[in-house]
């Protein structure tokens, strides 16, 4: 005698749906706690009094700062000691804005679990009509002050592609992390006049796929480096100046395209190729 399968009726599928939906809710709500208190630790460590210290240490010797800066032996030590504490500021500060990223990131998730009642793994969010270039020159917008000061020359590439159909907030949210990522590869590297190159075209090897790419001229990426940089863990050196890119990963899987880098060493700069799929307005009538 055979074995019969018995298929789940309607009400236990429903009850297996919303256990998922549960179980997501709380790893979301768990990423949430665990990046707020991170962020909480980022603040408590940030060196605030240090900064008021060097400051009464400088007012209570105003009438002879100099001798004191040169002369005296904690006063040589003032120098030194404020390029030490920029540097550990320009770490935590860019730490804790990459943990932000990544809070708004999960709140958004969340809130559209609390309004939609669906996972996101298996629901994407609203779509909207795309302009490529629309959403690469509103990413470099949000920088421009940061690229201004720094003389990053923007350069865009835009080929020809059709509009189509996609989600735009998600993708935005990509385009912003990798100019983001850009602008940090290129901080450190002060000896050149820096470039970020935006490129829009059709994918040349996916049909039905449209190409976008950030390249920068920055600090680049080491070859065993290169496997690690969308790992949950991003690699010890570079990760001050890698914000969210296993995020940005995540959200390229979840549009159907895909997100990879290259670069050919240390200070050779990257390339950043965001891959995704379009549904074009015909197919939608």
């Amino acid at each position: 005698m055979g074995t019969i399968t018995a298929f789940p009726g309607e009400s236990e599928m429903s009850a297996v749906s919303t256990r998922g939906d549960e179980s997501v809710f709380h790893k979301m709500r768990n990423s949430v706690h665990v990046s707020a208190g991170l962020i909480n630790h980022q603040l408590r460590e940030f060196h605030v009094d240090d900064v008021g210290r060097v400051a009464d240490m400088l007012e209570a010797h105003q009438s002879n700062v100099g001798w004191y800066l040169t002369q005296d032996p904690k006063g040589q030590k003032i120098p030194q000691f404020l390029g030490q504490l920029s540097q550990e500021l320009r770490h935590t500060h860019l730490s804790t804005l990459t943990e932000l990223t990544t809070l708004n990131y999960y709140l958004e998730q969340l809130e559209y679990l609390l309004t939609v009642g669906q996972a996101p793994e298996r629901t994407g969010g609203f779509k909207d009509t795309v302009h490529f270039s629309t959403v690469l020159d509103e990413a470099v917008i949000c920088h421009q002050g940061e690229l201004d000061r720094m003389g990053i020359v923007v350069v865009r590439d835009y080929d020809s592609v059709d509009e189509g159909i996609l989600e735009v907030s998600r993708l935005s949210s990509i385009v912003v992390n990798l100019i983001r990522n850009a602008i940090n590869a290129m901080r450190d590297v002060t000896e050149q006049v820096h470039r970020l190159v935006l490129h829009v075209l059709p994918c040349p090897d996916r049909q039905g796929f449209v190409r976008l790419q950030v390249a920068n001229t920055g600090c680049g990426i080491s070859s065993d480096d290169l496997t690690r940089v969308f790992s949950p863990q991003q690699p010890g050196p570079q990760s001050h100046w890698l914000p969210n890119l296993h995020i940005s990963a995540l959200a390229a899987k979840d549009l159907g395209g895909s997100l990879r880098v290259w670069s050919d060493g240390l200070k050779q700069g990257a390339i950043f190729t965001l891959d995704v799929p379009v549904i074009h307005m015909e197919e939608t009538r």
